[in-house]
């Protein structure tokens, strides 16, 4: 007898569904979104959160770029509903 599990979803989107990656690297993470339309803008801000679900900095980005340094871990990067795990070493 098997036994199937589905899983049920959260509610977020992952960032990068959304065409916005999010890398870490040596003691920083960056942020890319993809470019507007002409004459847009992109505005959002980005809330990084550590593995405790503690907030550690919010960013607000004005452009399709940003970057932040945090110490070496395992951060959450909420922008809106969507969000992305990211490693900084």
């Amino acid at each position: 007898k098997y036994v199937y599990i589905r899983p049920n979803g959260t509610g977020l989107t992952s960032l990068t569904s959304q065409g916005i990656q999010v890398c870490g690297g040596k003691g920083v993470i960056e942020i890319q979104a993809p470019k507007p339309p002409k004459g847009g803008a992109v505005k959002f801000t980005a809330h990084i959160y550590n593995v405790s679900g503690m907030l550690v900095r919010t960013l607000p980005l004005q452009g399709t770029e940003g970057q932040v340094a945090v110490p070496a871990g395992i951060y959450i990067v909420k922008i809106g509903t969507a969000i992305e795990k990211v490693v900084v070493r």
